[in-house]
């Protein structure tokens, strides 16, 4: 049964239509998600559905019994209440509900040391007593006294622990956190009908992913819109596209969509083919007749030519079929080939006051890999990358950039940019071009017309995320170091830099929670834990299978260090898990310096091959003396890793 109804739905800013013959409906229980291009009118829908905007034409309704709840992209928050305290107010109810049957208890008391003196006292006490049952049962059917627990249950999820929730105060937060306190309100809440703009969107790894099992057991419905795929793919059973103002619907998550959408088109260009050939015959016979006509000054051939003009113009036009709508063009490229190191760090670590993000972190990069660093919020991912920028000190340790390496760098939150800039003169500052080519620039990245002369402060998030990847590709950079490329990108600007920064021939350090993005982009994982780096061969997908079995493996051990218990002493476990440790950690050292010596004889085989080296003798005798030397120390490291295994 639909619990909300839109029909025909039309919108618009002034001049500009946003939306037109728009419907949607959602049923009860259902997951739906609304997808579309930054400024198709997303936000816009949920603003109608909220009472918030009104619009032109069509009907938007909510069944009465209905209660909806909307998590805004900035929620307001500014008071000295705890988080908790925020958190707690959903609750009131079940408080006054608990001071109440308090009261009660006190009354049954009283009346029962007063029973034997009166009947009118027993009456009373009969009537307090149903009083209070009735109570009880209402307050049993709720969350009961388990509300407390719930709030820190959902509080965790969000990322807030137990400390946090009781000492900071909301007017403290950060904008990300204000938006996760708004999340946690809201699944406490419970409404009918949730209506989610960009959730994930402030959220780390550990949060989307409690926050994905929360919603797929969420007893009410879903409206989403977010651009994170495989979220999409984990908690949505229905899509709706907004193109050109309409919807067009698919019952599938985003995986779905992505063969259903191309499907469609492919059928949809078909049967545009073949109508535009059945025109072109058409237009091909009426000419030939009114030449037939003409030269044999014929009526008939005239009449025949007039009727199938007639039958031409009747024909239902069908649009060409475009796969996506129009999109950046994202050429990341380098000239400088740099040399084969390009960052080295060693024993890094930083502290803010009382709190010890990291210590004696080790991790280097070598020229085209492509590498993320992943942990939880406020871990000190960012500060990692700050530190390799020289914007911040580390409190010990070296960073190192390699030679005639020139790293550019994306910040998460734009500080880069003048907010006074317009568009050319920002894209300016990065390179030197005419107005005339940069305005070429800038609406290869979409920005056109009289958008040009916006002030960078002016700007969407979006719309600053595109215009900082322009800066990137137009700067001659070969070591991107990229803070959340994607959080203010839409679905088809996402593909674009995905493709852009796979073909890229230079060197790449992100930290994203795009889990998808990370499946297309990254050679290997570097997950903060525990103040530590760990490193994983692979992408996001590998990362949470190795992780898995870590787990297994860990409580696997544990299991047998219970057994053992009454063998081993405590000095022994110890000892016990601190071997398997070393162990683990030494086969992750041999496994990259085996992968790292097999790139480097790949690279030399190639220069060994190489047309213009083949009368070099000199430097094929050096070459080969290396990869000798490469070679038996990658046997050394087989004999090795087979050892320990």
């Amino acid at each position: 049964m639909a619990i909300l109804n839109i029909n025909n739905l039309k919108k618009e800013y002034g001049i500009e239509t946003v939306l037109k013959d728009f419907s949607l409906n959602v049923n009860a229980g259902e997951s739906v998600a609304l997808i579309g291009p930054n400024g198709s009118g997303k936000t816009t829908i949920f603003k109608i559905i909220t009472g918030q905007e009104h619009y032109s034409e069509g009907t938007v309704s909510v069944r009465n019994d209905i209660e909806v709840g909307y998590l805004d992209q900035l929620p307001d928050f500014e008071s000295e209440m705890s988080i908790y305290q925020e958190l707690e107010k959903v609750f009131a109810e079940v408080k006054k509900q608990i001071e109440e049957m308090k009261r009660l208890e006190e009354k049954i008391a009283h009346h029962g040391k007063l029973v034997d003196e009166s009947a009118s006292h027993s009456d009373n006490l009969e009537a307090t007593m149903r009083e209070y049952s009735a109570l009880q049962r209402k307050f049993e059917k709720g969350v009961g006294y388990e509300y407390q627990s719930k709030i820190r249950q959902v509080a965790a999820g969000m990322g807030f622990n137990e400390e946090e929730i009781h000492e900071k105060t909301l007017d403290q937060l950060s904008g990300g956190e204000k938006t996760r306190v708004g999340l946690a309100k809201l699944l406490l809440i419970e409404p009918d009908l949730l209506l989610l703009d960009e959730p994930t969107n402030h959220l780390d790894l550990k949060s989307v992913e409690w926050l994905e099992s929360y919603l797929n057991s969420y007893q009410g419905s879903l409206l989403i819109i977010s651009h994170d795929r495989y979220f999409l793919d984990n908690t949505i059973e229905r899509i709706v596209e907004i193109k050109h103002g309409k919807n067009e619907d698919y019952s599938g998550n985003y995986s779905y969509y992505q063969k259903e959408r191309k499907r469609r088109y492919e059928q949809r260009l078909r049967e545009y083919k073949n109508q535009q050939k059945k025109i072109n015959e058409l237009e091909d016979a009426i000419e030939q007749l009114y030449i037939w006509g003409r030269s044999r000054d014929s009526e008939k051939m005239f009449k025949r030519a007039k009727a199938m003009e007639k039958r031409l113009e009747k024909i239902d036009r069908l649009e060409k079929p475009q796969l996506k709508g129009r999109k950046m063009k994202l050429e990341l490229e380098t000239e400088i080939r740099g040399g084969d190191d390009v960052l080295y760090v060693e024993d890094l670590a930083k502290s803010f006051e009382d709190l010890n993000l990291f210590q004696n972190l080790n991790f280097e990069l070598h020229r085209t890999e492509k590498a993320a660093i992943i942990g939880d919020n406020g871990t000190g991912k960012s500060t990692i990358l700050r530190i390799i920028m020289g914007e911040i000190t580390a409190d010990q340790g070296n960073v190192q950039i390699g030679t005639n390496i020139y790293p550019a760098y994306y910040r998460q939150e734009f500080e880069g940019f003048n907010p006074e800039d317009d568009l050319i003169t920002a894209l300016q500052r990065e390179t030197a071009v005419t107005n005339s080519k940069a305005r070429d620039m800038l609406a290869s990245f979409l920005f056109t017309g009289e958008d040009v002369f916006k002030k960078v402060k002016q700007l969407s998030g979006g719309e600053k995320s595109r215009l900082r990847l322009l800066q990137l590709m137009s700067g001659n950079y070969n070591f991107l170091i990229l803070d959340e490329p994607t959080n203010h990108l839409d679905l088809a600007s996402r593909e674009v830099l995905e493709e852009a920064l796979k073909d890229y021939s230079g060197t790449v350090l992100i930290v994203s929670h795009d889990r998808y993005f990370l499946d297309k982009v990254i050679d290997y994982i570097y997950e903060l834990e525990n103040q530590e780096l760990n490193k994983y061969f692979g992408d996001y997908s590998y990362y949470k299978e190795k992780k898995k079995k870590e787990v297994s493996e860990q409580q696997n051990l544990n299991q047998r260090e219970e057994k053992s218990e009454g063998k081993l002493d405590y000095e022994a476990q110890k000892e016990a898990r601190s071997r398997e440790q070393k162990r683990q950690k030494r086969l992750e050292e041999i496994e990259a310096e085996i992968e790292k010596i097999e790139k480097n004889l790949n690279d030399l085989e190639s220069q060994m091959t190489a047309e213009e080296n083949i009368d070099n003798f000199e430097l094929l005798q050096e070459l080969k003396d290396k990869y000798e030397q490469k070679n038996n120390k990658l046997e050394d490291l087989y004999q090795e890793w087979e050892t320990i295994i």
